[in-house]
């Protein structure tokens, strides 16, 4: 026999989850990172037990998924603002493998074998170790591989190649902060940087969404489209 008041509970828990999940956007689908991945599993097992449970109070399942779910948007808004807390929550990218070399240093960070990389290579199409220019992993538990030009598909400009390989781009700035790691790096300062998106259009720094050091060493900058409130710069 159906069990109305289940029903009832399923149905205001549906209604509640539909409410989040448009309120959390995109990102929560997309599984930026590990956190992500967290509070999907664990809102998920909430409204479960909400359901199911009848031991479970439908007010004190209601109030278990509002905070798990409404606690990641506001961290995720508060980590536009302060870059510490946004490197504590999503950390950052490791490069694996460059110029066909696994970095030790990359592996012994993410607890990863070179065989766990290699099986993450094979399932993106790359067999021979050597072909690999660059292998970034992600935030996200996903490969980012960037092929040596010997190795990648042909295409028009391959006819008019380049003399000599390029360094690999990298950002120097996220949504008003600068990634001072990167940037030391490079042996780069933060004087030259500004100077270079001040001729881009920029007043400051926090004004640019995104920064990119091209391959040719010239700076791509992308100003900040939005209300500038809501970017911080951290000094």
């Amino acid at each position: 026999m159906l069990d109305y008041i289940i029903l009832v509970r399923a149905l205001i828990s549906f209604i509640f989850l539909f409410i989040l999940t448009r309120l959390s956007g995109k990102k929560q689908l997309a599984q930026f990172s590990y956190f992500d991945y967290i509070v999907g599993i664990t809102v998920g097992n909430f409204a479960a037990s909400m359901v199911l449970e009848p031991e479970t109070s439908l007010v004190d399942g209601l109030v278990a998924v509002t905070v798990w779910g409404t606690l990641p948007i506001f961290l995720s808004l508060m980590s536009r603002k302060h870059s510490v807390l946004l490197k504590l929550l999503e950390s950052s990218p490791t490069v694996l493998i460059e110029n066909g070399k696994f970095l030790t240093d990359g592996l012994i960070k993410e607890n990863l074998t070179a065989q766990n990389v290699m099986l993450l290579l094979r399932k993106n199409g790359n067999f021979k170790l050597e072909d690999i220019e660059l292998a970034v992993f992600e935030t996200s538990g996903d490969l980012s591989i960037l092929p040596r030009s010997s190795a990648a598909p042909v295409v028009v400009s391959d006819f008019n190649p380049m003399p000599m390989a390029a360094p690999r781009p990298r950002v120097l700035v996220v949504e008003g902060h600068i990634l001072k790691d990167t940037l030391n790096e490079l042996g780069l300062t933060t004087a030259w940087l500004e100077q270079e998106i001040k001729k881009q259009g920029a007043d400051s720094v926090r004004e640019v969404l995104v920064a990119q050091l091209k391959t040719d060493g010239t700076l791509y900058t992308e100003v900040w489209r939005g209300d500038l409130k809501d970017v911080k710069l951290i000094k």
